[in-house]
């Protein structure tokens, strides 16, 4: 039931609206006053749900009457009764947010189609009510994973403004500090899942004051202290942990860890940059090797960038892709990286923009030359989620040896072998497979099948490859014309034989040639 109160000093109006069949319309008329300050004393101790008043009364009239109950109770319906005369009270009153009123005299059909609209206002608002109840109880269910979903997203950088949602995950202000741990030992990475689990474990019943947050392959901790503590004490609070940290992981998983540990800041956007710091810290285990722990203060003042020339690096590389020298490759890659490392000083960003923008420099030049490298353009997009030099050194590794084709199949002394040595000694002439099969006494068919099975190549595919590797041995151990060379490996027509060659190695035989003397300097 709807309570009702209603305020008229007119004694013919309170008697009309007596009879009126309130409880047919879910309505319960809870006082029946004269005057306006015991209508507003009877309003604070019942909170009724709508009020009817009229706007001229003894004490206080129904507009002050009105005010002051929207101060106190926003909710609470309010319908003014009025004459012609004091239509502009109405008037004023509609100011103040009150929508509905009755013209003395009025009809019961006039209170109840006010009623009606006053109840659907009502209906509303108890339903939007009812709504934010169940939004809030959802929100405080949620809030420990939403607070987790927020933090991560604060971490990677992801926000520029979560106000909203630091409110509704109860996210407190605090001074923060965050720690990132990596594991020494690198041959297994479900040790990453056993790691989180037991730091998880740890730290439980600290959910204000902790958050972890799970990498690719770096865990990331999230210290949050109060803000009245000054940054030494920060720092030394998180140094503890740390110690504690390595030494629970020591006694109960038997491997040690490294972690890296930030400057501590208020400032909750700036968890990104100092995951970044920690991330660099952390990354001073190139120098100083495993189950350390650096804080980012420390070596502030000594990140100073060498020098380091990545244009030397990278045209030998370049190089080495179009010659195919997947050994000499990754002995020029590593040397790169130490010079690298060393360069960068711990700074794990600089190392990061160095090694993307040259893998992303060498597919564009593979792609211009040989067509290669376009297809594994979304692999670099990894690279970027790579949060350790460790693993972003391994997969830019990786990436640049796909570059390369690999060497023409040795043959043995079988069938494959046999079918070589007389191909070789006939390269310049239109060899078949009939030609072949007649030569070492095999049927076609049989001959095809036993190729096919040894070098995973065809008849066609075979003889093409080893016409080639002739052409690129005459190309580097001699100085043969290139119509000569075509010639001298089966092919008349030499425009047919640079295409071919182009489209094998990436490069026209006068630049392969080019490239070969480049490399004996």
């Amino acid at each position: 039931m709807y309570k009702v109160i209603v305020a008229d000093d007119e004694p013919i109006v309170l008697e009309s609206l007596r009879t009126f069949p309130w409880k047919d319309r879910g309505c319960q008329v809870v006082v029946w006053v004269d005057n306006g300050v015991e209508a507003l004393k009877q309003a604070e101790r019942h909170k009724p749900d709508i009020i009817i008043s009229d706007i001229r009364m003894p004490k206080m009239n129904g507009l002050d009457f009105s005010k002051a109950v929207r101060e106190q109770m926003p909710d609470t319906e309010i319908i003014l009764l009025t004459g012609y005369a004091e239509f502009e009270y109405a008037k004023e009153a509609m100011s103040m947010g009150i929508r509905e009123y009755l013209l003395k005299p009025f009809r019961f059909e006039d209170v109840e189609e006010t009623l009606k609209s006053c109840i659907s206002q009502l209906e509303r608002k108890r339903e939007n009510q009812k709504r934010t109840r169940q939004i809030e109880k959802k929100l405080k269910e949620l809030s420990p994973m939403l607070a987790s979903q927020v933090y991560q997203d604060l971490l990677e950088g992801k926000i520029s403004d979560y106000s909203d949602k630091l409110e509704a995950c109860n996210i407190r202000e605090a001074k923060y500090v965050v720690i990132s741990s990596q594991r020494d030992l690198k041959e297994n990475g479900a040790l990453d899942i056993i790691l989180y689990d037991l730091i998880r474990e740890l730290v439980q019943g600290m959910e204000r004051e902790f958050y972890l947050a799970r990498g690719i392959d770096i865990i990331s901790c999230i210290l949050c202290f109060d803000r009245k503590h000054d940054d030494r004490f920060c720092e030394q609070a998180a140094l503890n942990f740390c110690r504690m940290l390595q030494k629970s992981v020591f006694e109960k998983l038997g491997f040690g860890i490294s972690m890296g540990v930030s400057m501590p800041d208020s400032d909750i956007y700036m968890l990104h940059q100092l995951k970044k710091q920690s991330v660099q810290a952390l990354n001073y285990r190139q120098e100083f090797g495993d189950s350390f722990i650096m804080l980012y203060s420390d070596i502030q003042k000594d990140i100073d960038h060498g020098i380091f020339n990545q244009t030397i690096y990278e045209k030998k590389i370049q190089k080495c892709v179009i010659q195919n020298q997947r050994s000499q490759l990754e002995e020029v890659y590593d040397a790169m990286i130490e010079e690298l490392l060393k360069a960068a000083q711990g700074d794990f960003g600089y190392v990061k923009k160095t090694l993307i923008n040259l893998v992303v420099l060498t597919f564009r030049f593979a792609e211009g030359n040989r067509g290669k490298g376009k297809d594994t353009y979304d692999q670099i997009e990894m690279l970027f989620q790579c949060e350790s030099i460790e693993k972003l050194c391994s997969n830019s590794k990786v990436l640049l040896c796909s570059l390369t084709i690999p060497e023409p199949i040795s043959f043995g002394s079988g069938i494959a072998g046999r079918a070589k040595e007389y191909i070789c000694s006939h390269l310049q002439e239109d060899i078949s497979l009939e030609q072949l099969a007649q030569n070492l006494n095999y049927s076609t068919a049989y001959l095809s099948r036993l190729i096919k099975k040894e070098t995973g190549s065809t008849f066609s595919e075979l003889l093409q490859e080893l016409r080639i590797q002739k052409a690129k041995d005459l190309l580097r151990k001699s100085e043969v014309k290139i119509n000569s060379v075509a010639v001298q490996t089966g092919y008349s027509d030499i425009s047919y034989f640079i295409s071919v060659f182009k489209k094998k190695t990436g490069v026209t035989p006068n630049e392969y040639r080019s490239l070969s003397k480049l490399e004996e300097l």
